[in-house]
């Protein structure tokens, strides 16, 4: 939401920087005039010939202005993302964690709590899943690379994987 609000506000600045552009072509155009009246003749009969610096220095002022938004845009929004991620500071748990359904999550939480290793059957119990729901979400979590499962007699021995358990530290 924060994003969204400095993103607003940047494209307001780039609205209000055309509008300044267009005021102050209005203002050397017909100084005695209103710059709306002026503004009006210049978008239904066209240019005069004495605008041709005018017209260039207009536009720079516009051009400056939306090249302003554009770099405060990814100042913004892309720069602290890529800074994170390049530095290392990006925490790939918390970003496998944002993926996980929340019957993934549950059982993940659970294998948590007793050490990040847990039998199968307990892990059913605790995280409130039938034994087929379990067995289909800890088959996806092993698909993802995100727990071990070894056979234990009549169920499995569930680990999460070191890389995960480390990042939940």
């Amino acid at each position: 939401m924060e994003k969204l609000k400095v993103l607003l506000i940047i494209l307001l600045t780039a609205v209000v920087g055309l509008a300044v552009s267009m005021y102050i072509l209005a203002l050397s155009v017909s100084p005695g005039e209103s710059p709306l009246t002026v503004l009006a003749q210049l978008f239904s009969g066209g240019f005069s010939a004495n605008l041709t610096i005018l017209i260039p220095l207009s536009t720079l002022l516009f051009l400056f202005t939306l090249l302003a938004s554009v770099v405060g845009i990814i100042y913004f929004l892309v720069l602290p993302e890529m800074k994170n991620y390049v530095s290392g500071g990006f925490d790939t748990t918390a970003a496998v964690l944002r993926t996980l359904k929340p019957d993934e999550r549950k059982v993940v939480e659970v294998l948590h709590a007793h050490g990040g290793t847990y039998l199968q059957k307990f892990v059913t119990k605790e995280a409130g899943l039938s034994r087929l729901k379990t067995h289909r979400v800890v088959a996806s979590l092993s698909e993802r690379g995100i727990v071990l499962v070894q056979a234990k007699g009549n169920t499995n021995e569930v680990t999460l994987q070191k890389w995960f358990q480390d990042g939940m530290g």
